[in-house]
């Protein structure tokens, strides 16, 4: 028996085997374990500090970008500010030039601080790091020196490993603190299940929330005329405050969750050393009792476990449901608040177009008021012109009468005084039928004109009228009964929400106190079933030990010679399995550290990709802001010219409309003199008339007068057409020009339009690009790709600016084509007027001087040098406006090249103000790609320590699983083993017992019966306990008396060594 224990000590022992041995060569292991499970925890506990100061330096670099956006943005601005300035202010160009120079200066030094920060960081992420990497090395220095200790104490507490047999009275203390501990983790999940609750009520708090800020947003839908858009700002910040408020709710369970798990993961590692040390002191009988326990514990941990899942998975879907009913709701109710907005806006919209139609009409009814008012005054004039023509013709009739009797009186030739007479009876029959057709011609047509336009004018004003009261009344209809929808879909939707809400919660509340009724019996059934489980669990192992028992038995002889050679075959390929496992293990480890250095490697790398990029974005924004300054100052010393000219155009245009207007009096002047001359000449020719000089000379020098007189007539007429001409010609000019600038600003329109369009277009789709890009790209080619990107959307960037400038070219040169044939045009027709009124004034001279010769032979000296002096004057006149006539197309000509080169300045300013909107689109695209490149690398740097974490994690998890793997491939080995021994130690024992029984039975039956009844019920009493030592007692009662006695000597001594120990 002692050759067998002594053989038996060197074996490398199992956990849950029943000798002390085995039981303390298995300290090493869970020393190595800890020893593990710190370094993880340290390890984790460094890389949690290095994400901290990495997340913080980035965040301080953000800052600064941000900072340094901000000080570009302020230098746009003022850019912007001085460019707008000078137009007006061209004094302040020097004090704005010094200001850029300072900005210019301001900005460099941001730049330079910026750089020095930067270096500033670098350097001290590189100090950190080194610093962390040294404290590593020598905190694992530290470690293997802790480590070569703790295997020297392991070392001596094998040597202590006897006195563990004393902590069995201890076992049953452990077990009750166990039960203590269960007690408390019972406890410590109720304690979760109001933690639990109280998430129910917190949850139950933020549905509050949304119905008071549903409240709010009804509130302002009934104000929304008012305050429509604070309303949308406050909703948006009351959602962000919301999504905040939920995120850090979120992360607050995530870290109290991570807490509990911690907490859970530490207990569950104290119960598991408990239940080791446990296995460790207690004895080969109770292994069978012990291992039921263990798995009825674990049954309760894993149904306690599942039951755990179960319900966080069911807390975690109906969080998931609350919240995606909660959201669909507000989805809802913001669509049917933006439909209430659009019917609002569209309301606003048909009601701006129906006051638009009101003023066009009320515009219609004036134009129709002014036609008539001057339709009227042309009729006023009209008869007027008629009333004065009727005088002049009853002053003729009685003139020609007055002569008549004249003639008749002084009796002179009386044959041509009566064919006179009947001519100017003739003459007066002929002017009197005129007269009257005149006015019959008038009145109808003046009354036909008036009544006419009197009915239309009414049939109008009626109709205007009537459109616009009923308009107005279906306009006021319909938009009383969108209000009164619009009332009505209101409370109805709030009364729904209203009692979907408190259906809601109802709801809420009532599945929570059944879920909690149900939890409750479950776990309560659970338990009773567990127990009864248990128990059955208990008699069904006792009866099979019985059972293996008495089968041992028989087998004993059978398996014994087996046993030992399969024992030798196992002890040897059980220490190959150990080292090649220690070696993969080793191995494993090694991989797992280049593995984790590769990974710091690559995010190094990436870094310093990152922080490059930067650079030579910050450097690109640079050049960018170099070249907008430049570009700044040509516009404005271009603005400053354009200025100038304009004010010239404008003294031009104003000394133009001058002359014009002294060049306009002075026509109406000589006009006038025309018309004084020609009534002192029929003055003249009536005093010459009545003065009688001969007998023959009064009719033919009155006739003459009369045609001179109708000639002059004839002459001003001509003139007042020649004027009304003139005066169509620069209205027709004028409309040209009206027309020709309506067309330059649709054309600038078209252009701008077509540019905003083309730039919002290129920048949607490259937004687009970006974004579809950023999400397909991995994170070894991101900075590659970006950099292509860059190229191919600065490809598109220049062709559209070429593209641009080829519509611009060309717009320009098809506008300045039509100018200039609108021009060749007008200058044409002004030529050929003018050719035509040439004409005109040398037929009307050649007929001035025909019915001038005969005067001249007629009268006497003094009336013809007075005649000759008037028509030279006359002739006088038809130089000047001849002359004049001349003049004018020089005039016009220059009014042409004046309207050509203020079209070309219009166009040169529309064309630089094309050129800044472009400019300021490519600056505000350059910005928006620089807040996506920043928001991109902080997404890649995210996601790299997303990365890290769940590698960090993979490797925490595969280090568990092999460990945990290796822990259940040695303990099923040593447990085979174990049993093995126990089964062939049991077997030689009573074999033992047996021979000597056999050997001793007859000898000393009687002599030691007393003592053998004695022992015997000594073995009842502990035979449920420890079956091992009553076997011992069996085969001490077997023994004779000497050798007996030899035996307990063996044991006294033993003991004594034992006490100093103990």
């Amino acid at each position: 028996m002692m050759a067998s224990g002594a053989g038996k000590a060197p074996q490398p022992p199992g956990p849950g085997s029943g000798s002390l041995n085995g039981t303390a060569a298995d300290l090493p292991n869970i020393e190595q374990e800890l020893y593990d499970y710190q370094m993880h925890g340290k390890m984790c506990k460094k890389i949690a500090q290095l994400t901290k100061v990495i997340y913080s330096l980035n965040t301080k670099n953000e800052e600064q970008e941000a900072a340094l956006q901000a000080v570009s943005h302020a230098h746009q601005e003022e850019l912007r500010r001085v460019t707008t300035g000078t137009c007006t202010e061209g004094e302040e160009s020097v004090v704005l030039r010094t200001r850029l120079s300072e900005l210019q200066e301001t900005l460099a030094q941001v730049q330079v601080d910026f750089e020095s920060y930067r270096v500033q960081a670098e350097e001290r992420d590189r100090g950190v790091e080194a610093e962390l990497r040294r404290d590593y090395e020598e905190k694992l220095q530290v470690l293997g020196l802790e480590r070569q200790e703790t295997q020297a104490q392991l070392n001596t507490a094998h040597d202590e490993s006897l006195r563990l047999g004393r902590e069995l009275e201890t076992a049953g203390e452990a077990a009750q603190c166990l039960e203590v501990q269960c007690d408390e983790l019972r406890r410590k999940g109720e304690e979760r299940g109001k933690g639990k609750e109280e998430e129910m009520e917190r949850m139950r708090l933020l549905s509050e929330e949304v119905k008071t800020l549903r409240k709010g947003k009804e509130r302002a839908e009934e104000e929304r005329e008012r305050a429509g858009r604070e309303e949308r700002e406050k909703w948006e910040r009351e959602r962000a405050v919301r999504e905040e408020r939920e995120k850090w709710e979120r992360e607050r369970a995530e870290k109290e969750e991570r807490e509990e798990w911690e907490r859970e993961r530490a207990v569950r590692e104290e119960r598991e050393k408990w239940e080791t040390r446990m296995k460790e002191v207690t004895e080969e009988k109770e292994e069978l009792k012990r291992s039921m326990e263990e798995e009825l514990k674990r049954s309760m941990e894993e149904a306690r476990r599942e039951e755990r899942r179960q319900w966080e998975e069911r807390e975690e879907e109906e969080k998931r449901g609350m919240s995606t009913v909660l959201r669909e709701r507000v989805r809802k109710a913001e669509g049917e608040m933006e439909g209430s907005l659009q019917r609002l806006n569209e309301s606003k919209r048909h009601a701006a177009k129906l006051q638009d139609r009101i003023q066009d009409l009320e515009e219609e009814l004036e134009s129709g008021r002014r036609r008539v008012s001057g339709a009227e005054g042309g009729a006023k004039r009209a008869w007027e012109e008629l009333v004065v023509a009727k005088e002049r013709l009853l002053l003729q009739e009685e003139e020609l009468q007055s002569k008549s009797e004249e003639l008749l009186s002084r009796g002179v030739c009386e044959g041509c005084v009566c064919v006179n007479v009947e001519e100017l009876k003739g003459q007066v029959n002929k002017l009197q039928s005129r007269n009257r057709e005149l006015e019959l011609q008038s009145s109808g047509r003046n009354n036909d004109y008036a009544r006419q336009h009197a009915e239309a004018l009414a049939s109008l004003r009626s109709e205007m009228v009537r459109a616009q009261s009923e308009e107005l009344r279906r306009e006021r209809k319909h938009a009383e009964v969108e209000k009164g929808q619009m009332q009505k879909e209101m409370e109805e939707e709030k009364d729904r929400l209203l009692k979907e809400r408190e259906e809601e919660r109802d709801r809420l509340q009532k599945e929570g106190e059944e879920e909690r009724d149900r939890l409750q019996k479950e776990r309560e059934e659970e338990r009773d079933r567990l127990q009864k489980e248990g128990e059955e669990e208990r008699d069904r192992l006792q009866k099979e030990r019985e059972e293996e028992r008495e089968r041992l038995q028989k087998e004993r002889e059978e398996e014994r010679e087996r046993l030992q050679k399969e024992i030798e075959e196992v002890k040897g390929r059980v220490t190959t399995q150990m080292e090649g496992n220690t070696e993969l293990v080793e191995e494993q480890r090694e991989s797992l550290n280049q593995e984790k250095k590769r990974l710091k490697e690559q995010a190094d790398e990436e870094r310093r990709r990152l922080k490059e990029q930067v650079k030579k974005a910050i450097e690109e924004v640079m050049r960018k802001h170099a070249a907008e300054l430049h570009n700044a100052q040509e516009a404005l010393r271009t603005n400053q010219e354009v200025c100038v000219r304009v004010q010239e155009d404008r003294r031009s245009g104003e000394e133009v409309c001058r002359r014009l207007e002294t060049e306009r009096e002075e026509l109406r002047d000589q006009l006038q003199q025309a018309t004084n001359q020609i009534w002192r000449l029929e003055g003249v020719i009536q005093q010459q008339s009545q003065g009688g000089v001969a007998s023959e000379t009064p009719p033919t020098c009155g006739i003459h007068c009369s045609h001179l007189r109708e000639d002059l007539q004839h002459i001003q007429e001509e003139m007042d057409r020649q004027r009304e001409s003139y005066q169509r010609e620069m209205t027709g000019l004028r409309t040209d020009k009206q027309r020709l600038e309506e067309k330059v600003l649709e054309l600038n329109q078209q252009t701008q339009e077509n540019t905003d369009r083309n730039v919002l277009e290129h920048n949607q789709e490259n937004t687009d690009r970006n974004v579809l890009e950023h999400n397909q790209e991995n994170t070894d080619r991101n900075v590659p790709e970006h950099n292509q990107e860059n190229t191919e959307r600065n490809v598109p960037e220049h062709n559209q600016e070429n593209t641009d400038e080829r519509i611009r070219s060309e717009c320009e040169e098809r506008l300045r084509a039509e100018l200039k044939a609108e021009l060749d045009a007008a200058v044409a027709t002004s030529n050929q007027r003018e050719q035509e009124l040439q004409t005109q004034l040398a037929d009307l001279q050649s007929q001035v001087e025909r019915k001038a010769g005969p005067i001249e032979g007629d009268h006497d000296d003094s009336e013809i040098d007075r005649l000759r002096r008037e028509v030279q004057e006359t002739r006088d006149m038809n130089q000047r406006l001849r002359e004049q006539l001349k003049e004018e197309p020089q005039r016009h000509t220059a009014a042409l090249q004046a309207l050509e080169r203020r079209a070309q300045e219009e166009l040169q300013t529309e064309r630089n103000r094309l050129h800044t909107l472009h400019l300021l689109q490519l600056d505000k695209q350059g910005t928006e790609l620089s807040q996506q490149y920043t928001e991109w690398s902080r997404q890649l740097t995210q996601r790299h320590m997303k990365h890290i974490e769940d590698l960090q994690t993979e490797l925490h998890t595969h280090t568990e699983m092999m460990a945990l793997q290796q822990d259940l491939k040695q303990q099923n080995q040593y447990q085979v083993f174990e049993r093995q021994l126990d089964e062939s130690r049991c077997a030689v024992l009573e074999l033992q017992r047996e021979n000597t029984v056999l050997r001793y039975t007859h000898t000393h039956r009687h002599t030691h019966r007393h003592r053998h009844r004695h022992t015997h019920t000594h073995l009842l009493i502990l035979s449920p306990f420890c079956p091992l030592y009553s076997s011992s007692l069996l085969f001490l009662s077997t023994l004779p008396g000497r050798e007996r006695r030899r035996w307990e000597e063996k044991e006294s001594r033993r003991r004594e060594r034992r006490k100093p120990n103990d």
